[in-house]
């Protein structure tokens, strides 16, 4: 089965996308939508596919049976609520919403109803080491957990915009909260407070310079997450104590797939690298869900995505500032 798809934005994030599913080679792109023909095309003309500057007109021109949603997050559940309406299953790429909690809810509750078919792109859930990471934490659960995203700006002018993006906690730190639910469980937000100090030349800018957030989880473990995007270079990274044993996933210093995870047990650390690519991983289990009808094997389901939305916009909320 071949599954013809169709792609919604032509930003970088489609790119990253479109080379993982041609690595598998089960999806033939058959349309692409973008506010410009031009940004369209540039997509098509490397990928195949017909150009469209409307959504109707490509879901109306095309017969597709499934789309990945590559816009900025403020165009996100407007667009999902046109596919659901359709009855097009569809992955869509992280955070649910902007500045728009009720946004993400709402087509939550129409997802549920229509039976819709969805994913949200948290590819990090597909690092391939995963399994093994999530296997020895079960044997020893996590009393603590600090957690950090410290880069540069983003440079896509939506990101820099609360309205647009929803800030880094929600745009971008959001991979950091989401795995702790993933690896730890649900948790609450004790505190948090973040500052802000847009430079004269940036007036443009009003998202959060850096976020530090405290969680306590359902276990009883806390947690630590800082964030911050006014760097030069980056260091992420995830730190999970538990008796005995010290956890640690980082990324370095840029790439997509670059990322590793160490487990020591104070006699000898064992590494893990990440040898597959996470998005590649991602857009099988989407497209085995699909052929198969079997919406639980996605990494990340909209219902899921919904709750670490929810944490990440509590911490906002708990700073008493924009995101």
């Amino acid at each position: 089965m071949t599954i013809r798809l169709g792609i919604i934005g032509a930003g970088w994030i489609a790119g990253l996308h479109l080379e993982a599913l041609e690595r598998l080679g089960r999806t033939d792109l058959v349309g692409v939508v973008s506010r410009t023909i031009e940004g369209a095309t540039a997509i098509t003309d490397g990928w195949g596919g017909s150009p469209f500057d409307d959504l109707d007109r490509m879901l109306d021109a095309t017969r597709l049976d499934a789309v990945y949603v590559c816009v900025p997050p403020f165009r996100a559940v407007a667009i999902g609520e046109q596919l659901v309406e359709r009855r097009i299953p569809f992955l869509i790429e992280k955070p649910l919403a902007a500045d728009d909690p009720a946004g993400p809810a709402r087509l939550a509750a129409a997802i549920g109803k229509a039976g819709v078919l969805t994913a949200v792109g948290y590819h990090l859930r597909g690092l391939d080491f995963m399994p093994e990471l999530r296997g020895r934490l079960a044997e020893r659960p996590p009393r603590m957990i600090a957690a950090r995203w410290l880069g540069e700006t983003p440079p896509t002018a939506w990101w820099s915009r609360v309205d647009q993006g929803g800030g880094q906690v929600v745009e971008q730190a959001t991979h950091l909260y989401d795995l702790a639910r993933l690896l730890m469980g649900e948790a609450e937000v004790v505190g948090a407070v973040s500052t802000r100090d847009t430079p004269a030349e940036a007036q443009e800018r009003d998202v959060a310079d850096a976020t530090v957030a405290v969680l306590r989880f359902a276990t009883g473990a806390v947690g630590s997450f800082t964030s911050a995007h006014r760097l030069a270079s980056s260091s992420i990274a995830i730190e999970l104590t538990s008796d005995g044993l010290l956890t640690t996933l980082h990324k370095e210093d840029g790439g997509q797939g670059d990322w590793h995870v160490s487990f020591d047990d104070g006699q000898e650390a064992v590494v893990r690298h990440a040898v597959r690519d996470p998005y590649e991983i991602q857009a099988a289990a989407f497209l085995d869900a699909l052929e198969s009808g079997r919406p639980d094997l996605v990494l990340s389901s909209y219902a899921d995505a919904l709750k670490t939305d929810r944490l990440t916009r509590a911490v906002v909320a708990a700073t008493g500032q924009l995101g």
